[in-house]
């Protein structure tokens, strides 16, 4: 190649290289992750109706609750929910203390910690404080949609929770 094709195909590599670039949208992370906090606490006051809590859960979610199978999907996550939530006593409250969003703003995830309490055989509450991490991804709606949740314990099975 002639120097002067070399020059010619070097002109255009640095005018296509100077051209208008495409800008990403810039992210908002705060209010990202604000939107995150209030979803986490919206996602809070469902507990007592199976199918608003399971209404927060993206398509294909996964659930991890301790003790329990993995359970992937909106129906499967619908049949623990269901027993959870028939438990005799059952009070349940979490709260996010933090939530991070990625530099993308499409992905993110709240941690907390959360206090349930179930009767026993005699009918006596029993509670169980511990904490969560749950995995957010935002919708093509806007909405935040669980993807994974996952909790466990402070104390182990049978420890006590002092």
């Amino acid at each position: 190649m002639t120097r002067l094709g070399l020059m010619c195909i070097g002109v255009v590599l640095f005018a296509v290289g100077c051209g208008p670039q495409e800008q990403a949208p810039q992210i908002d992370l705060e209010a990202e992750r604000s939107a995150l906090m209030d979803a986490d606490a919206a996602w809070s006051e469902t507990v007592g109706d199976v199918e608003k809590f399971v209404s927060f859960f993206a398509e294909g979610g996964r659930f991890l609750p301790p003790g329990q199978p993995l359970q992937e999907g909106k129906d499967a996550i619908r049949e623990v929910v269901s027993g959870l939530m028939s438990l005799p006593g059952l009070k349940l409250q979490w709260r996010a203390t933090a939530a991070e969003v990625s530099a993308s703003g499409d992905l993110g995830y709240t941690v907390g910690a959360y206090e349930m309490s179930v009767n026993d055989a005699e009918g006596n509450p029993q509670t169980t404080i511990g904490k969560y991490l749950t995995a957010w991804k935002k919708q093509p709606d806007g909405q935040w949609k669980v993807v994974a949740d996952c909790f466990n314990a402070d104390a182990p099975p049978g420890g006590s929770q002092q």
